[in-house]
């Protein structure tokens, strides 16, 4: 009899969408926090793709995450997903679930 094993999830390269975020007040207002969730049901969601396009290259700057393996990560490799007939953001990282990612940026008004 064949054996069929059943697919692994590696803790280390999880994927997640953004779920949502928030700019804080000054004087840190361009420090950007984060949300993610684990499926894209729940994730926040863009009506076109260019605008999904334009939020994908300001998060490919950088957004630290707490990491599975202790300190922070830092992801630069999100993408652009189709989702019901709107789109998503996804990144593959070492996500703990339940916490938030970061970025300081100025990318202007």
């Amino acid at each position: 009899m064949e054996s069929i094993e059943e697919p692994r999830i590696d803790p280390l390269n999880r994927k997640a969408y953004i779920r949502g975020w928030e700019r804080k007040a000054p004087p840190e207002e361009d420090e950007i926090s984060y949300w993610f969730c684990e499926f894209a049901k729940d994730a926040a969601t863009w009506e076109t793709a260019l605008s999904a396009e334009e939020a994908r290259s300001i998060l490919n700057i950088g957004v630290t995450i707490p990491s599975l393996q202790g300190g922070i990560h830092s992801l630069r490799n999100f993408a652009v997903e189709a989702f019901a007939n709107k789109f998503v953001i996804s990144c593959s990282g070492p996500f703990i679930y339940t916490a938030r990612g970061s970025s300081n940026q100025n990318v202007g008004e």
